[in-house]
């Protein structure tokens, strides 16, 4: 699997998920799903980054191709933004889901951005065997990534 079909799969996982959120109205389905888009948004971004847009950046000197990288990144960070306010924000209060509209809207027109643009100028940048490599790459800091956060997670409490 290349790089393209890899993030494309997680593109739509994330959206799927999305889906579900807006279709519950079970408040405790909803924030167990709410809490895999954050996992998998926050992988996804930080991994993606250190990955797929800094091969892109180091494969190219076009000032239009690292701005479509830079756009992409602040992006990212608007999009931990809203993750970061809906976190706090409780699942209870109305603002909650109009917030997560438009934090779905704001992922959706990203992910639109990378498969149309960055997409289309990385394929020209990279090779076939360099978007494979970096599927790769991204898979296995992910993994790494989950693993640091299971050892750093507390254990849960003995059942009495």
């Amino acid at each position: 699997m290349d790089i393209y079909k890899y993030l494309k799969k997680d593109h739509d996982k994330v959206a799927d998920l999305m889906e579900q959120v807006i279709s519950t109205k079970d408040l405790s389905e909803r924030q167990a799903l709410f809490e895999t888009i954050k996992l998998e948004l926050s992988l996804h971004a930080d991994t993606e980054e250190k990955t797929f847009y800094k091969a892109i950046d180091d494969a190219t000197r076009s000032k239009a191709v690292e701005e479509k990288v830079e756009h992409a990144n602040e992006e990212h960070d608007e999009i931990r933004e809203y993750l970061g306010k809906l976190t706090k924000t409780p699942l209870t209060d109305e603002l909650w889901i109009e917030t997560f509209g438009e934090f779905k809207h704001s992922v959706a027109h990203h992910v639109e951005e990378e498969e149309g643009d960055i997409f289309e100028k990385a394929k020209k940048y990279l090779s076939q065997e360099e978007a494979v490599q970096l599927a790769k790459d991204m898979d296995a800091l992910k993994k790494q990534a989950k693993k640091e956060m299971a050892v750093s997670a507390p254990a849960p409490l003995p059942a009495e």
